[in-house]
């Protein structure tokens, strides 16, 4: 992203007491529609009949936003400022009753547009204002005030175009005859032009005895798709996400601007997947403004609406009376006036018509206040959402884990403590980046060049193990302003190069990774020094800009300064910069994988294992396994199945009898992977005695009742083992045996975890893909009621694809069509994972 500010988007009253170049920045979606506006209102230019436009959309779908959009470009464009004059109405014209109001409010917006640039005639319209409004009862003063208008026009020598928005309430709150006298204007007069909007397209727009019939072009704002979503999130947040990042914010906003704003908001500064499991707090932080959106309607449309939302799923006239406890008759007058308002959808015709919230957040928002048992049913629904859309391989979601630790308060507040409780699903990359930290943490605390060095070390590391790491780089900083009052001699190259790296330490623990980069550029100019101490402190801060680059995903800038750093210390020999030169190979192996260079990544992961392999040193052991869960990784980006499974064989080889705990965890993980792979291509045979060896592994996993990650652990290898053997069994086409399997596997799955969701709608995909019914699945998936709540979309995917009828909300049901496109995905590849 840029460091230019994030623009505030404005959720309410956009345009107001802001300038042209303000709006035309915030503006960011609806281009398409824009310009739809524009050539209508291009066509009108001295037309003798002009187009009169409608824009309709519910409320926060961003039509003020685009209106104001619209009278940014009049003003602003030469092609329409000599000829058309924009002339905004308040967003609620509550003072016009009759078409003599119209006018007087008319004139009272004109002045106020042209009193910039002419006075004179803005005084003049305010002066005959003022002198025509007590006279509002007389029959002639209508005329005089339009006289005026239409003077105006004429002096001005422009067209106006007056922006009025939610005519349909302007239209039931004025006068019988105001329509008629309107259209009766609006026909003969082209100096004026209504662009208008609406918050549905109101029963009278279609009436021919109406006198909107047939009057306006309607141009319709549609919910924002994924892109659009995704632009606008990018604006308000400051953070890029990808498009299935952004698809489950798209479901839940139901594609409202205005509602996207406000969870964009609460983003900023904050991870997006972390977004997604703390929606439930945003929904609370905004009571205010869905309270408000409750409260401004009437009290028996307000109470057929709470039915809707709090059915969910879309339903039947009947079954919101019901829930209501009103009248069908009343209940379907409230919901036809609810579409109006564009606060309820309503889908299909006759007796299979079915309405509901347009926006399911005000769902979700009414079952938290109501009852606040309901959050759990959200709260899972958001999870499984995260699994479903979260990264699909290893590899990203090594690099979210990786964003988040940059990025995220809570663990920069809490790196120790995340060390020791990390979830017991491990990740290369992410435990790379903790084993780094930690060696780091380790030798910063045992560094002394004198008694001075050695109390600032002590310092720092009192700091270090409180968390407290701005107070790091104080220290660093009032050393040094100490050291230079004390003596007017410079600090030496030493303590220079190591007090630049403590900071760039500090830096690193607290996320920030843009102030890594700048102290790596003070380092760099030690980078010629023939000190090895200094050229130590430097090659330390060197590496850890290239991992800061990787970071802030400026791929092609780490891979530069991975090269540098080999040119420099690639040929360093020794125990701990051993592990340094291990780590920066593994990183510039990922940022050319996530540039697309695969097979230049691999190479660098072979160059990683060739050159260490054999080594002693746990850290940098560590750094080998990450090359080659990574290599597997790539391999399988390129097809080569085959080779993934050696490169997860060399990780079992090297680490499965080590004495180090986290080095053993990583074969069991590489092993299960192994499984997994091995069943996909249809060893199936082969896939059977790993996961046998799998399944020895974790029943005889060494038990520490002081540990309590070590049973979530051992019961995750036992899911593994099982789901490979179902999916291995499931290519022998041994279907019963495979549903044992299975269901063994379901008896310890871990339901309320994403990356174990994540496996699970992988391997049923798989299965499906394999043969196995959907009915047989659906059936062992029943049998834990607790589980198969959280996995509702993955159920109802399940009962489409056998063909049943099924009703959900309409949020699941979208999750669930995108899980049958797994179900395609896996059956298009078995041709190409299956040897021979």
């Amino acid at each position: 992203m840029s460091d230019q500010p994030i623009p505030t988007i404005r959720k309410f009253n956009p345009g107001l007491l802001q300038s042209d170049d303000e709006i035309r920045r915030q503006f960011v979606v609806r281009h398409h529609e824009l310009g739809l506006l524009l050539d209508d209102l291009r066509g009108n230019i001295e037309s003798p009949s002009c187009q009169h436009i409608l824009v309709v959309g519910p409320r926060g779908r961003g039509k003020t936003m685009l209106l104001a959009r619209v009278a940014a470009e009049l003003r602003g464009n030469e092609d329409f400022a000599g000829s058309l004059l924009p002339v905004r109405f308040m967003e609620e014209s509550q003072e016009v009753f009759s078409l003599t109001d119209f006018w007087l409010e008319t004139m009272f917006h004109l002045a106020n547009e042209i009193d910039e640039h002419d006075a004179e005639l803005a005084r003049e319209l305010r002066d005959t204002r003022d002198a025509l409004a007590p006279r509002w009862r007389e029959q002639i003063t209508e005329g005089h005030a339009r006289a005026a208008v239409l003077d105006a026009a004429d002096r001005l020598g422009k067209q106006l175009v007056l922006i009025v928005e939610n005519l349909q309430s302007l239209f039931r709150e004025t006068r019988d005859d105001f329509g008629w006298q309107l259209r009766e204007v609006l026909q003969t007069e082209p100096q004026i032009i209504l662009l208008a909007s609406a918050t549905s397209r109101f029963r009278e727009l279609d009436d021919a005895s109406e006198p909107f019939f047939e009057m306006f072009r309607i141009v319709g704002l549609e919910p924002l798709d994924a892109d659009e979503c995704g632009r606008l999130w990018e604006v308000v947040s400051g953070k890029r996400a990808s498009r299935c990042e952004v698809r489950p914010i798209q479901i839940l906003t139901g594609g409202n601007p205005r509602l996207l704003v406000m969870a964009a908001e609460f983003a900023r500064h904050r991870s997006l997947r972390r977004l997604m499991s703390e929606l439930v707090t945003m929904i609370d932080e905004h009571t205010e403004y869905f309270r408000g959106h409750l409260e401004v309607l009437p009290r028996t449309e307000r109470r057929v609406y709470v039915a809707v939302i709090d059915l969910w799923q879309p339903s039947s006239a009947s079954e919101v009376a019901a829930r209501a406890r009103v009248d069908i008759r009343v209940a379907s007058t409230m919901l036809g006036r609810l579409v109006e308002r564009g606060a309820v959808l309503r889908q299909g015709s006759g007796r299979k018509r079915q309405y509901s919230a347009a926006e399911p957040l005000y769902s979700m928002y009414y079952k938290l206040r109501r009852e606040r048992d309901e959050a759990a049913v959200v709260e899972n629904l958001i999870r499984f959402m995260v699994a479903c859309y979260g990264v699909g391989d290893l590899w990203k979601f090594s690099e979210w884990l990786t964003s988040a630790a940059a990025q995220s308060v809570a663990l920069r507040r809490g790196i120790r403590r995340a060390l020791l409780s990390r979830p017991p699903i491990g990740d290369c990359l992410v435990d790379r980046k903790w084993d780094a930290i930690q060696r780091v943490s380790e030798h910063a605390r045992t560094r002394a060049e004198d008694q001075a060095i050695e109390d600032l070390d002590e310092a720092v590391r009192t700091a270090a193990e409180a968390e407290e790491f701005e107070r790091i780089i104080e220290l660093v900083d009032e050393d040094l302003s100490s050291r230079s009052q004390e003596t007017q001699e410079p600090p030496t190259d030493s303590y220079t190069a190591w007090t630049t790296y403590l900071k760039a330490y500090a830096h690193e623990q607290l996320g920030n990774a843009r102030a890594i980069l700048a102290l790596s550029e003070q380092a760099l100019t030690f980078a010629d020094s023939r000190d090895k101490t200094v050229q130590l402190w430097t090659g330390l801060t060197l590496a850890m800009k290239g991992a800061a680059q990787h970071s802030l995903g400026e791929y092609a800038a780490a891979i530069g300064t991975c090269d540098d750093f080999m040119r420099r210390f690639g040929s360093w020999h020794g125990g701990r910069f051993e592990a340094v030169i291990a780590e920066t190979l593994v990183t510039r192996g990922c940022s050319k994988g996530h540039l697309g260079d695969d097979p230049g990544a691999i190479r660098d992961y072979d160059a990683a294992v060739n050159r260490f392999d054999g080594t002693r040193q746990p850290e940098t052991r560590a750094s080998l396994v990450a090359a080659l869960m990574s290599k597997a990784l790539a391999c399988r980006r390129l097809g080569d199945r085959l080779a993934e499974i050696r490169s997860y064989d060399a990780v079992i080889g090297r680490v499965q009898s080590s004495d180090v705990l986290h080095l053993r965890r990583d074969a069991a993980l590489a092993l299960s992977c192994k499984c997994m792979a091995q069943a996909h291509v249809g060893l199936a045979e082969e896939a059977l005695a790993s996961c046998k060896s799998l399944e020895e592994t974790a029943q005889s996993w060494p038990g520490n009742d002081e540990d309590p990650l070590v049973e979530p652990w051992v019961d995750w290898l036992t899911w593994r083992a099982e789901g490979a053997r179902s999916l291995a069994l499931a290519v022998q086409e041994n279907h019963r045996a495979a549903l044992a399997s299975f269901q063994a596997g379901y008896a310890v799955f871990v339901a309320d975890d994403e990356v174990t969701t994540r496996q699970m709608l992988d391997l049923v995909a798989s299965l499906v893909a394999r043969g196995v019914p959907p009915q047989d699945l659906l059936a062992v998936l029943a049998r834990d009621t607790a589980k198969a709540a959280s996995l509702r979309p993955l159920i109802v995917a399940l009962h489409q694809q056998a063909g049943d009828q099924v009703r959900a909300p309409r949020v699941i049901e979208e999750v669930a069509a995108d899980i049958r496109e797994r179900f395609h995905k896996a059956e298009d590849g078995m041709g190409e994972t299956t040897p021979g």
